[in-house]
């Protein structure tokens, strides 16, 4: 394990008060089918070079505390305290902000990643935490190098929204006034349930602990799309690797090759709405597409079964998802997918993609 001390703790509360209308925000009925416990982590990992940096490591505290109040001020909600299964409530309490002295230098972090070490640069989200909705730490590595990680409450917030808040911090910080405002929108296209049962509430498997890490080269990839390319029109990326993957999995030694295996793809519905949301709509506007296969099809038939299973989350759908009987409807999708899970007759796969997110382009001021 690396060497590491956190050397402060700071409460971060928005720039500017709440008015007393925002006390409470309402979560949406697709928040409530989100495990409360869960949490997204995001390490944003900037090396130092004196040539190029044009803010000294001593100097981002402050600066990074300075626009993190500014930004909250916009997605007020993560500064308040979950209080019911559908809402949050708004007192300007302000969110949890640490930094810690790595006794290490980024490049060695980076030359291979380990997930135990990661985990250290994570502010706990255990109970004993004070159950915010989002904790930042800063983390300083001898070579000037910085990882700057925030973790989210998945209760309240999807990959989505956690890339439009970091842009905004992002933006904030380089002085950019024309940072766009979030919609807070969903609940009302999605009203909550005031009493709101938990139908994903099982254990998990403690095999899920485990973390491995794969790298395709844009090489691979190609050559991945060229194969698909004879059965499916234009393969994404996404599409190729995660059928990759999946077949993988399917083929590990033991499995049976008629056994069943599902894979459940999350998919970004803002776009898919009638009439489309823009990205910087808050909360969770996520739907799992489903598909069931077997180890016997080929990469181009998975590919297929997978478009054609996101294909279905169209406008059409998610009136349907929204209209008197959404409720049912995203309940029985829930349980299904519970049933699967506990089947040892059918193995589960979920995937996710993060491919599109301005991450990469998360630019504080010093590049």
């Amino acid at each position: 394990m690396v060497k590491m001390e956190i050397i402060s703790k700071e409460s971060i509360k928005p720039s500017s008060k709440t008015p007393d209308r925002l006390r409470t925000f309402r979560l949406s009925m697709l928040d409530q089918f989100t495990p409360p416990s869960s949490y997204v982590p995001l390490i944003l990992y900037y090396s130092y070079d004196e040539s190029t940096s044009n803010v000294k490591q001593a100097k981002t505290s402050s600066l990074l505390k300075r626009s993190l109040s500014d930004a909250l001020s916009l997605y007020y909600p993560l500064a308040g305290r979950m209080t019911s299964e559908s809402a949050v409530d708004y007192n300007d309490q302000g969110v949890d902000f640490l930094e810690a002295r790595v006794d290490a230098s980024l490049s060695e972090i980076l030359r291979r990643p380990q997930v135990k070490v990661l985990t250290q640069f994570v502010p706990s989200t255990s109970e004993g935490s004070g159950g915010f909705l989002l904790g930042i730490q800063s983390n300083y590595f001898n070579c000037g190098g910085i990882a700057i990680v925030i973790s989210i409450s998945h209760r309240t917030a999807d990959a989505c929204t956690l890339s439009m808040f970091v842009k905004a911090w992002a933006a904030t910080a380089r002085g950019n006034t024309n940072t766009v405002t979030p919609s807070f929108v969903t609940s009302s296209l999605f009203p909550p349930k005031k009493r709101f049962g938990q139908p994903m509430s099982f254990e998990s498997p403690k095999h899920w602990a485990d973390t491995r890490r794969f790298c395709f080269s844009s090489s691979k990839i190609a050559a991945l799309r060229a194969e698909v390319g004879a059965t499916v029109v234009q393969p994404t990326r996404v599409e190729v690797v995660t059928a990759t993957i999946w077949k993988r999995a399917m083929a590990q030694k033991g499995r049976d090759q008629c056994r069943r295996s599902v894979a459940c793809h999350a998919v970004n519905i803002r776009g898919r709405m009638d009439p489309p949301l823009p990205e910087c709509t808050f909360g969770n506007l996520v739907w799992g597409a489903d598909v069931s296969g077997y180890r016997e099809l080929d990469l181009g038939e998975l590919v297929s079964k997978m478009r054609e299973a996101v294909g279905k989350i169209d406008g059409e759908f998610l009136k349907e998802l929204q209209g008197e009987n959404g409720y049912d409807v995203a309940v029985r999708h829930s349980n299904k997918a519970v049933e699967w899970f506990l089947d040892k007759e059918v193995d589960c796969f979920l995937f996710t993609s993060w491919c599109r997110f301005p991450f990469y382009e998360s630019d504080f001021s010093w590049g």
